[in-house]
């Protein structure tokens, strides 16, 4: 599957074909995430940059998912490094949660710390 549209196209994309599935931000392309890199859905994601960066969602990406590569490229942050990696087949690591289930868990943290 290959995709170049709006990232938010793409991500519906993946949801739509691959429901089970699972999102990993790299952060070394979008910097660090307070509510986690990893373990997102599509849906989750789309909530989370609604909220943080919402004009990402309208940025052209370019999604490849074939035998070698799974991933989403979003060329103006950059051309060779992916900003996000897709596991959609084989063994995919556990769901993390929401925005709002992810706020909650940090919220517990931060209470039993206190």
């Amino acid at each position: 599957m290959y995709l170049t549209d709006r990232l938010q196209i793409c991500l519906l994309a993946l949801s739509s074909r691959y429901p089970e599935h699972v999102v990993d931000i790299n952060e070394a392309v979008l910097g660090s995430q307070s509510l986690g890199a990893e373990g997102w859905s599509s849906p989750g994601l789309i909530e989370l940059l609604e909220c943080t960066q919402s004009e990402l969602l309208q940025t052209i990406a370019y999604m490849v998912i074939d035998t070698q590569k799974c991933e989403i490229y979003l060329p103006e942050y950059a051309t060779q490094m992916p900003a996000f990696f897709i596991h959609c087949r084989g063994k995919i690591p556990c769901c993390k949660g929401n925005v709002t289930t992810r706020q909650e868990d940090i919220q517990r943290t931060h209470v039993y710390l206190f």
